[in-house]
């Protein structure tokens, strides 16, 4: 027995010191390091959530929810599309990524939708705004629009999560929900799989079509590991089809685009997608995989600004707006003040609905994340 209770113990010793060392690199997101960041810091109860605001004041504003892993730049080529069609557009990192802080707590449903409710809120965003949902940013804004229709104009969504996605299900997926186990196998085997995704290899692609920005960058900082895995445990990523029924009943106009060789979101989804919201407009973009809104960034940027242009009251009586593309330039914008009427208010009609999710709890970081 005794030399049993040894075995037991050294192997409890190899596990957390294997575990330790692999993180001994990583170091505090503190604000020496947030100093490099682009953009802006956010104050939300609790935190800081980095942001970036382009494009002309007073323009409709569009509001870009990333996805798992990747933070806000991965949506760089669409934001710039959007600019110059005349939109304003926020980016940000989601808290536990990119150059947000990453609280110890419960990422689940509740906890999105307080964030992007937090943000909006912190930002004086008041009027209805236009959303975009990437992956897992496909669910955030499906929920954030069903919990608050009076904050929505029109949805699109990129390869969005919710329906048929890979990985989620099996015996590794049940280990890594497992405690202890699971944290021990994600630092150690689905952490280094992340920052090496065949996804992030753009060996193939012209400069225009790549990332732009380092995805490995905010791997280099305590707390993007515990987020994510906390992400994978809590956030439901499949199964998400009342989700999308509840959207489709509040009546809010939504877009997707799936590819046919993602294999994360898999293209079962579009058809699924249809049949939980037959007054979708889906599209299929044939060999596109998940990083079809930055790799054929020319393809689907014409179905996104034509998207929201069809909002025709942001239009009325507002003249062309002249903005000089910037991407790949490193130059200024170039606005027409002309744009400073403010956005319409959805009509009075709009009554929020109930949450699909699980109640409100109380936010480890301080405060309830949701209403």
């Amino acid at each position: 027995m005794k030399w049993v209770l040894w075995g037991l113990g050294g192997l409890v010793f190899a596990f957390w010191a294997s575990w330790s060392w692999a993180g001994r690199d990583l170091r505090p997101l503190d604000e020496i390091e947030r100093a490099r960041a682009p953009g802006q810091f956010a104050e939300v109860p609790g935190a800081k959530i980095h942001y970036r605001l382009t494009g002309p004041e007073g323009a409709p504003l569009i509001v870009m929810v990333h996805g798992f892993s990747t933070p806000g730049f991965i949506f760089d080529q669409n934001a710039e599309a959007l600019r110059v069609a005349g939109f304003r557009v926020l980016q940000f990192d989601h808290l536990g990524r990119g150059w947000s802080d990453r609280p110890a707590s419960r990422y689940d449903t509740d906890f999105y939708d307080w964030e992007l409710l937090a943000l909006l809120d912190a930002l004086n965003v008041t009027e209805p705004a236009g959303f975009v949902g990437l992956s897992m940013g496909g669910p955030i804004v499906a929920e954030f629009a069903v919990r608050h229709p009076e904050r929505v104009t029109r949805v699109f969504l990129f390869v969005p999560a919710g329906l048929d996605v890979a990985g989620m299900e099996g015996a590794q997926a049940s280990l890594i929900r497992t405690p202890v186990i699971g944290d021990w196998l994600w630092r150690m085997v689905a952490m280094p799989s992340v920052a090496n995704d065949p996804q992030y290899d753009e060996s193939g692609l012209a400069p225009g079509d790549r990332l732009q920005g380092d995805v490995r960058e905010q791997m280099k900082y305590r707390g993007y590991g515990r987020a994510l895995l906390s992400t994978f445990r809590h956030f439901p990523m499949r199964g998400r089809e009342d989700t999308y029924a509840a959207l489709a009943a509040t009546g809010i106009p939504v877009a997707a685009v799936f590819g046919t060789n993602d294999p994360t979101v898999l293209i079962a989804s579009a058809e699924q997608m249809s049949g939980v919201m037959p007054e979708a407009n889906v599209h299929i973009l044939e060999g596109a995989d998940h990083g079809l809104n930055y790799k054929r960034h020319r393809d689907v940027n014409p179905i996104l600004t034509g998207w929201f242009e069809q909002e025709a009251a942001w239009f009325e009586g507002k003249p062309e707006p002249e903005i000089q593309s910037v991407f790949d330039t490193g130059e200024e914008e170039i606005i027409d003040p002309a744009l400073l009427e403010s956005m319409p208010q959805r009509p009075p009609n709009m009554i929020p609905h109930e949450p699909s999710g699980p109640a409100c709890r109380m936010s480890r970081i301080g405060t309830r994340r949701c209403p």
